[in-house]
């Protein structure tokens, strides 16, 4: 036992040792001098993109004054829409939608409403959903008020068309929280044939539609004995035959009649409508993307309108003979954003933080302005 703990002795003294050599060396240095070379790079800026907002659809009636509207209430519909292609070629990224709205009843404030968008390019579907409040009915017997409510997509990074299925729905049940009662809320029709001034129906003839009865009497009879299943958002003829003889001017091909869903769908690429002559001028709606990798600061942007010689020109390029520039004219720009875009986002002109003050009109020159009726007026936009 000695033996091992004299052992343990000599060896922990060596140990000591060594570490108070190892320590002395600690203190010991020599100096040098030396050099070498390194960088940091500069970003560079990304070019912005910028692309007008405007309708790829559009059958509201600028001027409002619908004569018809599909009830929901009276008739038992949950969900009211329809199947349209846009009149952009590819696919295009969803802004909002507006319906109008008529109230045949007194006023309704706080009112969910949601909008469907039923296929999306690489997805499933959208909706927003949003409260809005109505004015009373100026008679509620002849005259409702009209409302456009707007339902906001811009947040989404929704791609749509050229083709979707959209769909509107509502609670009317009277009692159903937290609405007292929207049961005077129709959605307003709009007469394929005259109002749909961008885009074009896919199936014209047809709505979409989910009744909670299945049959009823806005449809001709030869829909309405056979394609109407209670609580299934489907595809529904409105022209198979005359209309049901239980409701004369509702749905059916007797006459032109109005027979889908005032809407408007708004896209990035779509175009600006209702500029005729001594008309209300129009919001000029764009979208700022920044598709590099640092942010970007944008002072101001500008708006022309694409010309040749005098006359305007088509967004293609051609002349539009005889269809002057001059009766277009753009106010506010440049318009001031003093904006910064962070890489990989898009600014929407359709917020209120950073609304557009753009709008271009077409002047009445009290002459014959016929060469500019139908006219597609190419656009150009800048910015620094």
């Amino acid at each position: 036992m000695k033996r091992f703990r004299t052992k343990k002795a000599l060896i922990t003294g060596a140990a000591f040792v060594l570490i108070l050599a190892a320590g002395g060396a600690a203190f010991a240095y020599f100096t040098s001098s030396g050099s070498g070379t390194g960088s940091a790079q500069t970003g560079t800026a990304s070019n912005v993109t910028i692309s007008q907002i405007g309708a790829g659809y559009d059958s509201l009636i600028s001027t409002g004054g619908y004569s018809q509207d599909q009830c929901f209430a009276c008739d038992g519909p949950n969900e009211l829409g329809n199947s349209i292609t846009l009149s952009t070629p590819d696919a295009a990224q969803l802004v909002n939608v507006v319906v109008a709205i008529d109230n045949w009843g007194a006023a309704e404030t706080d009112v969910p409403m949601t909008l469907w968008i039923n296929n999306t390019v690489g997805g499933g579907p959208v909706s927003d959903t949003q409260d809005f409040s109505f004015p009373a009915a100026i008679n509620p017997n002849t005259q409702p008020s009209e409302t456009n409510v707007t339902f906001d997509f811009s947040s989404q990074g929704a791609f749509v068309g050229p083709s979707l299925v959209y769909g509107i729905t509502f609670n009317t049940t009277p009692g159903a929280a937290p609405v007292a009662s929207a049961d005077s809320l129709n959605v307003a029709l709009s007469s394929s044939a005259t109002d749909l001034s961008v885009g074009t129906d896919t199936n014209p003839g047809s709505v979409w539609l989910d009744d909670t009865y299945g049959n009823n009497n806005d449809f001709p009879t030869c829909t309405s004995n056979a394609a109407l299943s209670a609580g299934v958002f489907e595809q529904v003829a409105t022209n198979c035959g005359p209309w049901n003889p239980l409701n004369p001017g509702a749905y059916g091909n007797e006459a032109v009649t109005d027979d889908i869903p005032a809407v408007e769908v708004t896209v990035v690429g779509g175009t600006v409508t209702g500029l005729y002559p001594g008309g209300a001028a129009q919001p000029l709606e764009y979208a700022i993307t920044n598709p590099g990798t640092g942010p970007v600061h944008v002072d101001d942007l500008t708006a022309s309108v694409d010309t040749a010689g005098s006359d305007v020109k088509t967004p293609g390029g051609a002349d539009v003979t005889g269809c002057a520039a001059s009766w277009y004219p753009i106010t506010n720009s440049p318009q001031a954003l003093g904006a910064t875009i962070q890489p990989g986002t898009t600014l929407f002109t359709t917020t209120s933080a950073t609304a557009t003050t753009l709008s271009i009109k077409m002047i009445d020159s009290n002459t014959n302005q016929d060469a500019c009726e139908g006219a597609d007026v190419g656009l150009s936009f800048s910015s620094n």
